[in-house]
């Protein structure tokens, strides 16, 4: 993998563009608090709290991951990633 532009996000609410430019691209990512994870970022949309909900599947767990989602596993999300605030996102540095 190839690294891709350095994406900064500023320490206000990120917009949809901004979270749409992220979601399902592999990069770092540096979360506020100083952690810094190299991973996946994705969505997921809860329809019994009718909310789109954001998980974090760092790159160690993301082919168990992909072949579960594969596999039709409705909760690998869940058992694989984090759930996570988007706005607690500094910046994402994003692979091509």
């Amino acid at each position: 993998m190839r690294l891709g532009y350095f994406r900064s996000i500023k320490q206000k609410d990120m917009s949809t563009k901004e979270i749409q430019e992220i979601i399902h691209q592999m990069g770092i990512f540096m979360f506020r608090g100083g952690q810094i994870n190299e991973g996946m970022l994705i969505a997921r949309y809860n329809i019994r709290d009718a909310r789109i909900e954001y998980y974090f599947i760092q790159t160690s767990k993301l082919e168990d991951y992909k072949k579960a989602k594969n596999n039709h596993d409705t909760s690998a999300h869940q058992r694989l990633g984090n759930m996570i605030d988007v706005n607690s996102i500094i910046r994402a540095q994003l692979f091509n």
